[in-house]
This record gives C-alpha cells, sequence and structure tokens, in this order.
C-alpha cells in the first residue's frame, strides 16, 4: 500500500494530535466570578493542547496518569519575566466535573467554561 494513502491514518491516529483533556476547547473562569468582570488572574484558556493563564502561553500538557476523571499532567509553558521569554515546567493535578468544567486539585479552585469571551 502506498504511504500516501496510510499518512492520513496515521496521522489520525496520533496522539499529538487528540486533544489532551475530555474538556471542551475554550476559556474557562474561576467558578465565583462574573465572566465578563473576571480578572486576568482568575482566567485558563484550554486550547486541546494544554491550559494556558496570563502568565503561562502556549502550553503543552502530557498525561503522567489517569484515575477515572483525576488526571496528573506535566505541562510545559511560555513565559515572560521582564522582556525575557523562557519556558518553564509545572505539574498540574485536575478533575474533570463535565465536558465543560474542572477543578484544580492542588489549591480547590474550581473553573467554568464561559462562553463568548475571548481567547
Amino acid at each position: 500500500m502506498r504511504l500516501s494513502l496510510l499518512l492520513p491514518l496515521i496521522l489520525a491516529a496520533s496522539p499529538a494530535l487528540a486533544d489532551t483533556l475530555p474538556l471542551a476547547r475554550g476559556t474557562y473562569v474561576q467558578r465565583d466570578e462574573e465572566c465578563r468582570d473576571a480578572p486576568r488572574a482568575a482566567i485558563r484558556d484550554y486550547d486541546g493542547q494544554g491550559i494556558g493563564s496570563a502568565q503561562a502561553k502556549q502550553c503543552h500538557a502530557r498525561v503522567l496518569a489517569r484515575f477515572g476523571g483525576r488526571y496528573t499532567l506535566r505541562q510545559n509553558c511560555a513565559r515572560h519575566h521582564g522582556s525575557r521569554p523562557y519556558r518553564s515546567s509545572e505539574n498540574l493535578k485536575l478533575r474533570i466535573d463535565s465536558h465543560t468544567a474542572f477543578t484544580d486539585l492542588k489549591n480547590g479552585t474550581q473553573y467554568r467554561r464561559c462562553r463568548g469571551l475571548p481567547r
């Protein structure tokens, strides 16, 4: 069989192309904040690759462990300190509460998806 015919099948099965978590892509805000008035520190962005914030962009997460709806991730993100960008890694522990909500298990903060907010 020709490689050009197999390539789409290989790419479709590739874990790098699959979403890291079973969450809808979009902007998430801490549950106790209003979507439109949330401070930047209360906002997270999920793009299918990782969970970014005001301080962390271009995040790429890898699942280290999964038990039911609980995930341990190793995430690498671009950060800025002054004018110098750098990359850093951290472990995240999350519970997926639904397709549009998750809890950060390190601090207990709950997030919900807010439609219509810019990413």
